[in-house]
């Protein structure tokens, strides 16, 4: 990788008179287009993660596929997951609808492998409400003092959360940001479901949280980085209680907000052509961004071919059939 501030002449150059605004959100997509394009080794990583169930037991849990120790709820630098290790063994990946099947185990069924599936990357919360519970928020820094941070979803009666502003209704819950505290309003409602949040950039993170009747703090629902306006996470869920698990994973493309970030290509000249393609297609020169396009592509790839080894990696093989489904066990 490499500092934007390495390229910076020659991509404002290319750009022309522009604010920091305009010149970060371009090069970001330069680099997105790239990596959309091309296995990009400096986009890859790996991940251990520790492994806590809910507060039911496993030999006794009432959640199934949605208790702490079979489904997971992945940091936000996770895009596309390549793979799991299930403490320790290879397991096998299955997508988000796997699960309706016809041939397939269904939600219900406990097979004897190890196995996990994509569940997707649309949650707001690294785990759901198990019980009905009243919210607060903990900042960490006292400068988000009343800052926006909105929920939205349900309450126990099933009826859709609102809020007054100015005399007209709007959707989502609105909760207190008070720096120290952490007290929900005298007349805010059980919250059953969360289906979404908003919240403004903020100086520090804010950590989500249910209360106890006692005030004290509960069950942690997440906790959001100050840029984070509408947070998302990829969950998975695993066939099997675990103490850990060790995820390869694709990360997502970083937003530049600084001329000193690392960009995640190997080649300067592929990212300066990205660059060129991208003011093409601003322009609506559709025929040379192509071509700046499929040229800068091609650096790269050339570049991150050098990267990777020529390692034995076998093809895998999954035969879920039975020996009496075979038509050619018969040698004879």
């Amino acid at each position: 990788m490499f500092q934007l501030s390495e390229v910076e002449a020659e991509a404002r150059k290319i750009l022309g008179a522009c604010s920091d605004e305009k010149f970060f959100h371009w090069c970001f997509d330069a680099v997105q287009m790239l990596s959309g394009k091309i296995d990009l080794e400096s986009l890859k990583g790996y991940l251990d993660l520790c492994v806590r169930g809910c507060s039911c037991g496993e030999s006794s849990c009432r959640l199934g596929a949605n208790c702490g120790k079979k489904c997971l709820a992945l940091p936000r630098e996770v895009q596309t997951i390549l793979s799991i290790q299930i403490g320790g063994r290879p397991t096998l990946g299955f997508a988000q609808n796997f699960s309706f099947h016809l041939n397939g185990p269904g939600d219900c069924r406990q097979s004897c492998d190890y196995s996990w599936e994509d569940k997707g990357a649309f949650y707001c919360t690294y785990r759901d409400l198990i019980t009905p519970a009243r919210l607060v928020t903990h900042l960490q820094s006292p400068e988000d003092n009343g800052k926006e941070f909105t929920i939205f979803g349900f309450d126990i009666d099933g009826n859709v959360l609102r809020r007054e502003v100015g005399g007209v209704w709007m959707d989502g819950l609105s909760l207190p940001t008070i720096y120290g505290v952490a007290v929900p309003e005298a007349t805010a409602p059980l919250v059953a479901r969360i289906t979404g949040i908003t919240k403004s950039e903020t100086a520090g993170s804010i950590r989500l949280a249910t209360t106890d009747s006692d005030g004290q703090s509960g069950v942690n629902l997440g906790t959001y980085f100050p840029d984070e306006k509408t947070p998302q996470f990829r969950r998975v869920t695993l066939n099997r209680a675990c103490s850990w698990v060790r995820i390869a994973y694709t990360k997502t493309s970083p937003f530049f907000k600084s001329r000193f970030d690392h960009v995640p290509l190997t080649s300067r000249l592929a990212f300066i052509l990205a660059v060129q393609a991208r003011k093409a297609y601003a322009a609506l020169d559709i025929a040379s961004a192509h071509s700046f396009e499929a040229d800068a592509a091609r650096l790269e790839g050339e570049q991150q071919m050098k990267l990777e080894a020529p390692l034995y990696f076998p093809i895998q093989i999954v035969d879920r059939n039975s020996l009496k489904d075979r038509s050619d066990h018969d040698i004879r």
